[in-house]
């Protein structure tokens, strides 16, 4: 599964419907494959978009302000504008006032480690939490049937009928 309904990514990353709306429209996280354009039209969003809403959720869960959580968006975006996907070794980590983004680059995590911290969020967790819940969700809806809403109708007229 390549791409998520706005009900699935909603199970997935565990807000609700009307968040992931409120996101969208307040320009937080926008979906990638399909934007909503108009009433009715459906957000259609991508792994890496759910990345960044579990990343949006925990932080704020965490008790971040909307602006610290825009600027770790930004480098998250920015790196996956690069072609990269979610690293599994990258980690925020906040000493309350100041957000620290940790790569490989060994200078940058000395330099935080000499101030206190509250948190730290790893997104190669979240990447693997994500894929596990996608996987399960997909084995879930392969084991069930899929019956339309008309087919379904017309068995409960059926079932009224005899």
């Amino acid at each position: 599964m390549d791409y998520f309904g706005s009900k699935t990514v909603s199970r997935v990353v565990g807000v609700s419907l009307r968040q992931i709306q409120y996101w969208d429209e307040q320009g937080f996280i926008h979906p990638s494959i399909r934007p909503a354009s108009g009433r009715g039209t459906k957000r259609v969003y991508s792994f890496s978009d759910l990345v960044k809403l579990k990343v949006v959720k925990n932080l704020s869960d965490h008790g971040l302000s909307v602006r610290r959580i825009r600027t770790c968006l930004l480098y998250l975006k920015n790196y996956s504008l690069s072609g990269k996907s979610p690293a599994l070794s990258l980690k925020y980590l906040t000493d309350g006032k100041k957000i620290f983004v940790l790569t490989d680059n060994r200078n940058k995590i000395l330099d935080v480690l000499d101030r206190q911290f509250v948190f730290s969020l790893a997104i190669g967790n979240l990447v693997q939490e994500l894929n596990g819940e996608v996987r399960r969700l997909e084995r879930r809806e392969k084991s069930s049937p899929r019956i339309s809403p008309i087919a379904r109708r017309r068995a409960v007229a059926v079932r009224r009928r005899g």
